[in-house]
C-alpha cells in the first residue's frame, strides 16, 4: 500500500513552521494551553487539510488537526499531550528486560500512542511489537497511513473492530467534532463488529502483554472485565494505562484491576497507570 499524496507533500508552509516551533517552547499552564489556542490558526490547525510532519524525533505522521483533539496536541503542542503519562510509558520501556517490547493499544485512534511507544523502543534499543484496535474507518485508514509513513508496518498488527466483552455487531457513534471520542453507543450512526480482547490477542498470536493502553470513550469496564475473566495470568498486561474519566457509577474498570491485582503508579486528570503488584 502506497500513501497519495506522497508522504511530504503536505508539508507545513515555512511561516506555519515557525508556529509550530513556537508552540513547542510552551508550559503546561493555564497561559500555554491559552497561547496555544491562539497559535493554532496562525500555524493552520484550523484548516480542513493534513499535514506531514515529524512525531517522537523518529516517526512521521500525516496529522489532521481540525476535527481530532490528539492530533490537534500533537501537530501543535506535543510537549502538552500526556506527558507524565507517556514519560512513564517511556521509563518502562528503558527499563524492560526483552528486546521486544508488546504493546497493545486499544482504541488506537490514529496510532500515537503506538508510534510513540515505536520511538521508545528505538531510543532503548528495542524493538516494537504492537496489537492495536481501532473502530473508527476514518481513523483506521488515517492509522493505516502513519504506519506506512513510518515504515511501521512490520511491528504493527491493526485490528478494524471494537473492543467489548462479546463478539457481534454492535451500533457506534462517530463524533466528527472530536473524532477521539466516538464509541460504542446504542443510538450510534455506524455499524461495527465488537471482539473480546482475548479473541484479537489469540489472533495475533500474542502469548504476554508488557503494557496494555485502552481509551475506549466508557467502554473500558466491559471489556476489560471479559478480558481478566478469560485470559490466562500470563496474558494480563505488567502496565495498563486507562482513561477513567468517562465512567460513571460502580463497579468501574479502576476497582476491576486494583481487583485483578494492580496496583496504582500515575493518575492524571484523565488517565491511570497502574502496574502488576
Amino acid at each position: 500500500m502506497t500513501i497519495e499524496p506522497p508522504f511530504g507533500s503536505l508539508a507545513p508552509s515555512p511561516a506555519m513552521e515557525r508556529v509550530r516551533h513556537l508552540a513547542r517552547g510552551l508550559g503546561p499552564t493555564y497561559f500555554g494551553r491559552k497561547a496555544a489556542s491562539l497559535l493554532l490558526g496562525a500555524a493552520g490547525g484550523r484548516a480542513k487539510r493534513a499535514y506531514d510532519v515529524s512525531v517522537f524525533e523518529s516517526e512521521r505522521a500525516r496529522l489532521q488537526p481540525y476535527d481530532n483533539l490528539c492530533e490537534k496536541r500533537v501537530y501543535l503542542t506535543p510537549q502538552l499531550w500526556e506527558a507524565p503519562e507517556r514519560a512513564f510509558l517511556e521509563g518502562v520501556i528503558a527499563r524492560h528486560d526483552h528486546q521486544e517490547f508488546v504493546f497493545a493499544d486499544i482504541g488506537a485512534n490514529v496510532g500515537l500512542y503506538t508510534l510513540f511507544a515505536r520511538a521508545a523502543c528505538k531510543r532503548a534499543g528495542k524493538r516494537l511489537s504492537a496489537v492495536c484496535v481501532e473502530a473508527d474507518p476514518t481513523m483506521h485508514a488515517r492509522f493505516e497511513v502513519n504506519m506506512i509513513a513510518s515504515g511501521a508496518g512490520g511491528d504493527v498488527r491493526l485490528f478494524k473492530c471494537a473492543a467489548s466483552g462479546a463478539s457481534g455487531p454492535v451500533a457506534f457513534s462517530v463524533n466528527t467534532k472530536n473524532r477521539g471520542m466516538s464509541r460504542i453507543d446504542a443510538a450510534g450512526n455506524v455499524e461495527t463488529i465488537a471482539r473480546p480482547l482475548i479473541d484479537i490477542f489469540k489472533e495475533a498470536n500474542v502469548s504476554r502483554l508488557d503494557a496494555l493502553k485502552i481509551d475506549i470513550e466508557g467502554h473500558e469496564y466491559a471489556t476489560l472485565r471479559a478480558f481478566f475473566s478469560e485470559a490466562p495470568a500470563a496474558l494480563h498486561p505488567q502496565l495498563l494505562l486507562m482513561e477513567y474519566g468517562h465512567e460513571r457509577g460502580f463497579p468501574t474498570a479502576e476497582a476491576l484491576a486494583l481487583q485483578a491485582g494492580y496496583a496504582y503508579r500515575l493518575r492524571t486528570k484523565r488517565n491511570l497507570v497502574m502496574a502488576r503488584s
